[in-house]
């Protein structure tokens, strides 16, 4: 959802209205006419990542881990079993990594080892540049990867429905359509925008994953959840929109395949000035229009920071990105809020380093759309999905 700014009789003031789907995504159904309830919602702002100091949850060399099978060094606080206290040769199972600290072997596949107490952990959260750029990627192995690897980002059109695994749409109970997007960061967590989920009851909200077109039923694998928690940023201004990200802890955990995969966290303090970009929703094509019942895309450039708070008199700060074309028209739009801003890395690992947050309009020339810049947030996303983990993490 994205903000739009009115001016009333004697008042002037700002109306971050929400915004739908990519401005200019094609073959939306005549039929499907815009809900007014979308008006209510703000465009959000796009979720960020991981640097590789943090080595949350990262595999390292090889080992033969309890029960004689396959795993991979790890710290231990992110090995989802207790391998210290599996049998008296426990000893056995450590190892070293970096050259820096102790881990332990852990298997690679728990519930298949059939150890107790254990289940399958991907190695997330997870940073993009955790892995190396000569790494050939796995079609089974860590985050923001796809089973489309040749993307058409050239032109607005919906997206294939494998294409972007981690989109995340956020609906209320009986509605037809999603209200808000979000990114899948983890087996449980969706981050998406603080306006998105703030002062709403956990029962009224789902989330679907997998979910390409809503008219089509059985077309992909979706998932529907219901939402355990949600996190607001403590210091998010509904006013202003500062600070405007949050996650959501889904109701039980998922399982990962070609229609469900995790997005990668992205690296700190890089620019993405003119850099391409993408950003996919369900909402308007275009301002005031309808939404649109298929997953669309848009690629944007990203603009330099100045020239974006050069376009608005409105406070945009370090903690926003900017992005939208410069001769207007491609933008995202009402119903967008919460989503991703996907970027390729150069290890070709997907990261979102923005989420839709708000806009004056959409797709006008001169004024892109902000987003919240997610690298600025890491602490605290890692404090709302595995913080007290983070505390015992080797330094």
């Amino acid at each position: 959802m994205r903000f739009y700014l009115y001016t009333l009789i004697f008042i002037t003031f700002e109306y971050l209205s929400t915004q739908g789907a990519v401005l200019n995504k094609q073959n939306v159904k005549d039929d499907v006419s815009y809900d007014e309830r979308l008006r209510s919602y703000a465009r959000s702002k796009r979720y960020i990542g991981l640097q590789k100091q943090y080595k949350i949850n990262r595999r390292y060399q090889e080992c033969v881990a309890p029960g004689d099978v396959p795993g991979h060094c790890k710290h231990a606080p992110y090995c989802e079993m207790n391998v210290l206290g599996v049998s008296k040769g426990s000893l056995n199972y450590l190892c070293v990594i970096s050259d820096m600290h102790i881990g332990v072997c852990c298997p690679d596949d728990i519930l298949v080892s059939k150890l107790t107490g254990s289940r399958i952990l991907l190695d997330l959260p997870a940073g993009g540049l955790d892995y190396d750029d000569d790494e050939q990627i796995s079609s089974t192995s860590g985050c923001g990867i796809t089973s489309e690897t040749k993307l058409n980002i050239t032109s607005n059109n919906p997206h294939k429905p494998r294409e972007w695994p981690w989109l995340a749409a956020i609906y209320k109970q009986g509605a037809q359509l999603p209200f808000c997007g979000g990114a899948l960061i983890t087996d449980q967590h969706i981050l998406t925008a603080a306006h998105c989920v703030h002062d709403m009851k956990n029962i009224v909200m789902r989330v679907r994953l997998g979910e390409y077109d809503f008219q089509k039923i059985g077309e992909t694998r979706a998932r529907d959840f219901g939402v355990k928690a949600i996190s607001e940023h403590k210091e998010y201004d509904p006013t202003t929109y500062m600070n405007d990200i949050a996650i959501i802890t889904l109701d039980q955990q998922t399982s990962f395949d070609t229609y469900v995969w995790p997005i990668c966290l992205p690296p700190l303090n890089k620019s993405y000035v003119n850099e391409t970009v993408i950003v996919a929703g369900w909402g308007q094509q275009n301002y005031a229009g309808p939404v649109s019942p298929v997953l669309m895309e848009v690629a944007v450039p990203v603009w330099d920071h100045e020239k974006c708070v050069d376009s608005f008199t409105q406070r945009i700060t370090e903690n926003n990105i900017c992005a939208a074309a410069y001769e207007g028209g491609k933008d995202s739009c009402l119903g967008d809020s919460g989503g991703p801003l996907l970027y390729k890395l150069n290890n070709g690992r997907w990261t979102t380093i923005g989420i839709v947050s708000w806009g004056i309009g959409c797709g006008n020339k001169e004024q892109p759309g902000i987003y919240t810049r997610v690298d600025k947030y890491i602490p605290w996303i890692v404090g709302q999905t595995i913080g007290e983990d983070l505390i015992s993490l080797p330094q």
